[in-house]
């Protein structure tokens, strides 16, 4: 097969280069052995008019561009190795991604497989012809009619047709819901909330109630950064924000409808809520204050705070640094809560299926690109693997390889920091995951550790179980809500408007509606005043229009005025 780089290829390396100040991963200074490869054998029949190479552009690949130079030179060099195809890969700051890569989209010179931010800049490039319908080249894709879930073609199909596939998942449900402190709960003799006024109760004892039993007033009800962190509360007055937390144009599962939930009344009751809360110090009283979602974690995790409504994930690694201070914590699942309604409540998707990847105009051989692309990531274990967790080896250890397939078992290859500790080599997040190769549910993952340090013996042992207890602890906690009714599927078509108004006035809107909600909440402002103010700047940039916009698809008529 020929490994000829095309000239446009070049080109485009070099025009990215210049627009982001970036490295291309052949100019970092690094000495790296040379890999004895034996690579697995690939069915014949799966490859079919391989093109001369492929290019690929990647945000975060292996981290932001300055992380893991080794693992950067590393991976693509095993993918050639292994599959005798030319990679290029290139990944500008995440800082300046979509700017960097829209420019190089609009000169003409972005070709290959290109990583880009969400929907509506599937939409964009879409109307702007800057990539190509996929759905015609992956007709006869074996891999694509059946081992893809209809769930990611869905995503992004516009006008009857594919533009997009996204990096995927394990089919893991993903969400965010409220976690609370479930030893001050016992200590208090309160059960789970259910309600809002059980939350209050709960969030009121967590703060004046001394739950740590130090005598001192150092315990905060529960924290946010911002509106992020408040969705369950607003969620059961059935006002609603977006996902964001940056609107109050959302579509109601309830009532099928897109709404303003900052002109309806629930919202002036939800509103006087959240002021009672942030005046009785229960919300604690730096929430609006630039905190980031970073710093609020830490907060959590400093186990002074009750909750917050937050990702599993980032729960479980609070609750375990709070268990570092007070080894009896446990974080609780509190999945919704009910007020003025008790159902489809707290929204949920079917996994995070991952940032698009989308086929630009100008590339070289697109069929043969696009179906090179599904049959390797997805459909080849070896690739599969590979793009995940990163390069995959013939034995446990080998050198530059991050882990092992044997069957159904895969064995992550470890190393010791410089401050001791056991790491698993980091992986290049290319792949997100595929539902019929599921960590932790389908496969069993086990850790290679060399030669453990002297308190690590059983840190392989230890960590497998804990990552297998973990997933069965999450897919729990959304299984009540759901049987309850209170969790609801969002479609993803629905997360949020799509027309161009609100992309145009996409910051406006978020500005708008951060400012009055946070001034009303803090007491800097009234209720009404607020709402009043929202009003004013809604009416004037035309929000009726977008929700009308978004209604009419569904064949309804906005109700509201303004």
């Amino acid at each position: 097969m020929k490994k000829v780089i095309p000239v446009s290829i070049l080109i485009l390396i070099c025009f990215l280069l210049a627009l982001t100040g970036s490295m291309h991963i052949s100019d970092f200074s690094i000495t790296t052995p040379e890999l004895e490869l034996s690579p697995l054998p690939v069915p014949p029949s799966m490859y079919f008019n391989d093109p001369d190479a492929i290019n690929l552009v990647e945000c975060q690949f292996y981290g932001d561009y300055q992380d893991n130079p080794d693992w950067k030179e590393i991976w693509p060099r095993v993918i050639e190795e292994h599959y005798g195809i030319n990679i290029n890969i290139v990944y500008p700051p995440i800082s300046k991604y979509m700017d960097t890569i829209a420019a190089a989209a609009s000169s003409g010179e972005l070709t290959g497989i290109v990583e880009i931010f969400g929907g509506p800049y599937v939409e964009e490039w879409k109307e702007k012809e800057l990539i190509y319908p996929l759905k015609e080249y992956l007709a006869g894709n074996e891999i694509w009619n059946t081992l893809i879930p209809e769930y990611w073609k869905d995503l992004y199909t516009i006008e009857d047709d594919i533009w997009a596939i996204p990096s995927g998942d394990d089919g893991m449900i993903i969400w965010k819901a409220r976690f609370m402190r479930g030893d001050w709960l016992d200590k208090f003799g309160i059960g789970k909330p259910y309600t809002i006024d059980e939350f209050y109760q709960a969030s009121y004892n967590f703060t004046y109630g001394d739950p740590e039993g130090n005598g001192r007033d150092d315990t905060v009800g529960f924290t946010s950064a911002g509106l992020s962190n408040l969705h369950d509360i607003f969620q059961a007055y059935d006002a609603r924000l977006s996902t964001n937390a940056g609107s109050t144009l959302t579509w109601n599962p309830n009532t099928d409808i897109w709404e303003d939930s900052m002109i309806k009344p629930e919202m002036v009751e939800c509103l006087e809520f959240l002021r009672e809360c942030y005046s009785e110090r229960i919300l604690d009283q730096e929430c609006f204050t630039g905190m980031t979602d970073t710093e609020m974690i830490e907060k959590v995790s400093s186990g002074f705070y009750g909750g917050t409504f937050i990702a599993s994930t980032f729960a479980l690694n609070s609750e375990s640094k709070i268990r570092g201070l007070f080894p009896d914590a446990y974080m609780l699942c509190i999945g919704g809560l009910s007020h003025n309604i008790d159902r489809n409540l707290n929204p949920y998707g079917p996994g995070p299926a991952g940032s698009p990847r989308v086929l630009m105009k100008n590339t070289p051989q697109p069929e043969e690109t696009i179906n090179w692309f599904v049959n390797t990531f997805f459909g080849d274990e070896w690739g599969f693997w590979t793009g995940r967790l990163g390069p995959v080896g013939d034995y446990p250890g080998q050198d530059e390889r991050a882990c092992t397939v044997e069957g159904k078992t895969i064995v992550r290859n470890t190393y010791v920091d410089q401050t001791g500790s056991i790491k698993t080599y980091p992986g290049p997040g290319y792949i997100g995951g595929l539902p019929s190769r599921a960590l932790y549910s389908i496969y069993e993952v086990v850790f290679y550790v060399p030669s453990p340090p002297q308190g690590f013996e059983t840190w392989a042992e230890d960590t497998a179980l804990r990552a297998n207890d973990n997933t069965k602890r999450i897919n729990s906690w959304i299984a009540e809500y759901i049987e309850n009714g209170m969790a609801y599927i969002l479609p993803e078509r629905l997360t949020k408007p799509t027309s161009d108004l609100y992309i145009e006035l996409f910051k406006d809107i978020n500005d708008a509606t951060r400012d009055a909600i946070q001034k009303a909440i803090s007491g800097e402002i009234s209720i009404d005043d607020a709402i009043e103010q929202y009003r004013m700047i809604a009416k004037a940039l035309g929000f009726k229009e977008i929700l009308d916009f978004e209604n009419k698809k569904l064949e309804k008529a906005t109700v509201q005025d303004y």
